[in-house]
């Protein structure tokens, strides 16, 4: 009989673009504190590894345009950052969870086949107007997914981000004009790429 391999917890985080590492972690943030009861006494805790994501960001910002002293205290956040994550993901190491609990964390695991999942498209199911200044998103689950991104926009306006959401339901866009209609898509997270491709455009006008 085949041996079957422990679920391991994966690292490949901090060899991360800046930006998709700042994403990662966003993740993390949002799936741990959404599946709570999963992972109890968490090492870093949520109030911690918030402050050093923003940190992390705030640095990032500052490097985009800044000299070098912007650049090494990007590094420094940074690395502040990939430790407490690596502390994190030992812990659930040390869980002894089976690969699907794994993923609710938002960390990936160590995959022994090269049969990685690849994310399809979301169908977005339908939108809800009828709370005023605010949009309702429901989604069809995708496999592989363990989280959605979702962004909106005005027929006249860019793609603005409206976050990381690990759940198909329950989904709200705030802060809307009335009267206006908006467009919105969604994509997986996670997978073989990291990020599926994003659905077809859904719109609805804003009451």
């Amino acid at each position: 009989m085949k041996k079957l391999q422990p679920v391991q917890v994966s690292l490949a985080f901090a060899r991360l673009k800046k930006n998709d590492f700042n994403s990662f972690a966003l993740l993390v943030l949002v799936c741990l504190g959404k599946n709570a009861l999963l992972f109890p006494n968490l090492p870093v805790t949520l109030v911690a590894l918030q402050a050093l994501q923003k940190v992390y960001q705030t640095a990032l910002n500052a490097q985009a345009i800044g000299g070098p002293p912007d650049t090494q205290a990007m590094r420094e956040a940074y690395a502040d950052l990939v430790v407490a994550l690596r502390v994190i993901a030992a812990y659930i190491q040390s869980l002894n969870l089976s690969a699907a609990q794994v993923l609710l964390s938002g960390f990936d695991v160590v995959t022994y086949s090269h049969n990685a999942i690849t994310l399809t498209a979301p169908l977005i199911l339908g939108l809800d107007n009828s709370m005023t200044t605010q949009l309702g998103v429901s989604l069809q689950a995708v496999p592989g997914a363990k989280a959605y991104h979702v962004q909106y926009c005005t027929a006249t306006g860019g793609w603005l981000d409206a976050g990381i959401w690990p759940n198909t339901k329950n989904i709200i866009l705030t802060d809307l004009l009335p009267g206006t209609v908006y467009g919105v898509r969604v994509r997986g997270v996670g997978g073989a790429t990291r990020y599926g491709p994003w659905s077809a455009t859904v719109s609805l006008m804003c009451t």
